[in-house]
């Protein structure tokens, strides 16, 4: 058998090594300038108490669709590979594998110690049948495009076949996937939180139930979600050592109840609160706190719907964006936490460009552009309405920036408050939808990720309802270019192309911005969002409150 690698292939690393630095040269800083007890050693037991900020869908990888379940999928599922603290591919459920036929095909070699939490040996059974189900599953997941690449996947998703010859199980802990070419994104792919492995006999037997009641491979396995509280309990089989935690709760404030979650913070009821706007001022000045700050790879954009009567016109989408002054919407409504977008693409991310500003913010000109007939067709719309999962107060500050702003270009706004998560997607989802409110967090380190998912055309998250033909072409063209340099230029121009077309807005790139008690240890924040966080090697001193 041909000697195996831990690490991808060279390209990899290398498309990997085009990211800006964008890790903090310190885990933490404090505004107080609170001087910090060394931690000790790692120390078992306790229950943890994290915030969600909204109910999950569903807790099931291959239905997946928004941040809230995604922190609980990383602690109960694994997947063959993960990504470290700086976004390079490292081994998970593959202990080892190789890339062979110049990129086309993949060889995995599972660990022989994982397990599911139910007892039984996680196999290449199992990643097959993952993978399959991911390939049928509808609505198709983002990750799809990725896993179409495999071998008789096309046939296979429209049921014209019963088998996908490009999976093929080698033994009990080794499996071969080919591609129908060499694709650059794929490992990067299995990466993703949709690509973690499922146990067949669970899912075959109450796949149904599986959304609410998941069995993984994870640090953590599930015991129960019920009202507003998630629980999991430590997996002392996980093949990378038991976590130190007892516990991990996931206390849920729907619709983003911020204010709720604060004093639970200050209350010792929760460790950790996610930092936005007031939350900052409130615990500046509190000792015995831990800050943490990170840019991530993101951005915060309203959506359009390009088949409505009035956003239908292109020149009205580029002037609401215009109008916006992002610099004065950062230190007015977010107290200067965020950063003014300048394109589609994060700070970091393969492609992004800081020498081009491609998003203009300037008022005057929005003025300027709006000729009699445009004006007309403002004079005739109907008030337009931006919806929102989120109604906390930054939220609610946002959205009010923006309504003055337009309100100069005689249009006028209401916002649209819908706090449960299943029932915004919904909305979204129909032809009420007029402007929309998202935050797009990448699932992968690849700007593949953030085009193909808002906006090609048969994506299912193209709320937008955006088509274009030659970028749906330019999409296909830059995933099979494995040069780094070439794939970066690539989607500069997709980039260009959608902004002509201006179907969103871009208004800022988030950060991770969250606060920890003093007794909290071992938290790593990924630029993936600190809804990647792992709990696995977190552990807690004892501490007042919160039953430890």
């Amino acid at each position: 058998m041909k000697s195996r690698t831990r690490q991808s292939c060279l390209a990899i690393l290398v498309l990997l090594s085009c990211f800006v630095c964008i890790r903090c040269s310190e885990p933490y800083h404090s505004p107080t300038d609170t001087k910090k007890k060394a931690a000790g050693q790692p120390r078992p037991g306790g229950i943890y108490r994290t915030p969600l900020l909204n109910q999950p869908a569903s807790l099931d990888p291959a239905h997946m669709e928004d941040i809230y379940g995604i922190n609980v999928v990383n602690q109960v599922f694994d997947g063959l590979v993960q990504f470290s603290e700086d976004l390079l591919i490292i081994p998970a459920l593959a202990e080892n594998w190789q890339i062979e036929d110049g990129g086309k095909a993949y060889r995995f070699l599972l660990r022989e110690n994982a397990r599911f939490h139910h007892g039984l040996p996680v196999t290449s059974r199992d990643v097959v049948f993952s993978l399959r189900r991911l390939i049928r599953t509808n609505p198709a997941p983002s990750i799809l495009p990725h896993l179409l690449k495999i071998v008789g996947a096309i046939e296979y998703r429209n049921q014209q076949r019963d088998e996908l010859p490009g999976v093929q199980i080698i033994n009990d802990h080794e499996v071969m996937v080919r591609l129908e070419e060499a694709y650059a994104p794929f490992l990067t792919a299995l990466g993703m939180y949709q690509a973690k492995v499922v146990p067949e006999n669970e899912v075959l037997r109450d796949e149904a139930g599986f959304i609410r009641r998941p069995v993984g491979s994870g640090p953590f396995s599930f015991v129960s979600w019920d009202g507003n509280v998630i629980r999991l309990q430590r997996f002392p089989d996980y093949y990378n050592g038991p976590a130190f935690l007892d516990e991990l709760h996931y206390v849920i404030y729907p619709g983003g109840r911020i204010e709720e979650a604060l004093a639970d913070f200050q209350n010792y009821q929760l460790h950790d609160i996610p930092v936005q706007g007031k939350i900052r001022q409130a615990l500046i000045g509190q000792a015995n706190l831990q800050w943490f700050h990170r840019p991530s790879l993101s951005l915060l954009f309203y959506g359009m719907n390009c088949n409505h009567m009035l956003l239908r016109n292109t020149e009205i989408r580029r002037v609401l964006s215009l109008a916006i002054d992002r610099q004065k919407l950062v230190e007015n409504a977010y107290e200067g936490q965020f950063e003014p977008a300048t394109g589609i693409l994060p700070p970091g991310m393969p492609g992004y460009d800081p020498e081009h500003r491609k998003v203009v913010s300037d008022p005057s000109t929005a003025q300027a552009l709006l000729s009699r007939s445009l004006r007309e067709s403002i004079s005739m719309a109907p008030t337009l309405e931006i919806v929102s999962a989120s109604q906390s107060p930054l939220a609610k500050a946002e959205i009010e920036f923006v309504r003055n702003s337009w309100a100069a270009l005689g249009i006028s706004v209401v916002p649209k408050f819908i706090p449960d998560w299943t029932k915004f997607q919904e909305y979204l989802k129909s032809d009420s939808v007029q402007i929309y409110r998202y935050a797009w967090f990448v699932d992968m380190p690849d700007p593949d990720n953030i085009f193909q998912a808002l906006f090609a055309s048969d994506s299912n998250v193209n709320y937008m309802h955006f088509h274009n033909g030659e970028l749906d072409r330019l999409l296909q063209l830059a995933r099979r270019i494995y040069l780094p340099t070439e794939r970066a230029v690539m989607y500069q121009q997709i980039e260009d192309q959608v902004l002509a077309a201006q179907p969103l807005i871009p208004l800022v790139n988030l950060s991770i911005d969250h606060v920890y008690h003093a007794y909290v240890h071992g938290v790593q924040l990924s630029a993936l969002g600190d809804h990647t966080v792992l709990f696995h090697k977190v552990w807690l001193d004892p501490s007042p409150g919160l039953g430890n």
